[in-house]
């Protein structure tokens, strides 16, 4: 969904959103991601992502599942082929891993490929994830 919704405003405009899944020490697995909303504002450049909506949605998985789905990380595109984080990017993970004080998933989405970080609270850098297996089920990802 976040790939096919990236592509659709490919040029247009940044897309995001949240991910929304279970904390397994020492992994984190992603069950849902949210797509952008209304009150979210995306520009060729630029995803501003409003806590309204996606809060909502994280919420009420939280409570429905016994506090066991957690708010575990964001996605976001970029109008690359290859993303590579931002400044900003880093700046705006590192703030919401320091102030969420867990480790954080962040994916960015290019025309070609995929740039996935997990940001640990501490940390100066994201630690860069790449794919290690795909099935079915879903993708695994490894440290680079």
């Amino acid at each position: 969904r976040i790939t096919a919704d990236a592509a659709r405003y490919a040029g247009k405009s940044e897309r995001g959103g949240i991910f929304i899944g279970l904390r397994r020490w020492p992994h984190i697995e992603i069950n849902e991601a949210t797509l952008p909303m209304r009150w979210d504002l995306g520009s060729m450049f630029a995803f501003r992502r409003s806590s309204r909506g996606h809060q909502s949605v994280a919420l009420r998985r939280w409570r429905d599942s016994a506090r066991t789905m957690d708010w575990v990380g964001e996605w976001h595109s970029h109008p690359q082929s290859i993303p590579v984080p931002s400044s900003i990017d880093l700046g705006s993970w590192k703030g919401i891993t320091a102030d969420r004080g867990a480790p954080m998933v962040f994916l960015i989405v290019g025309y070609a490929a995929l740039w996935v970080g997990l940001s640990v609270p501490g940390k100066r850098q994201p630690i860069r994830y790449v794919e290690a297996e795909r099935s079915p089920a879903g993708i695994a990802f490894k440290p680079e």
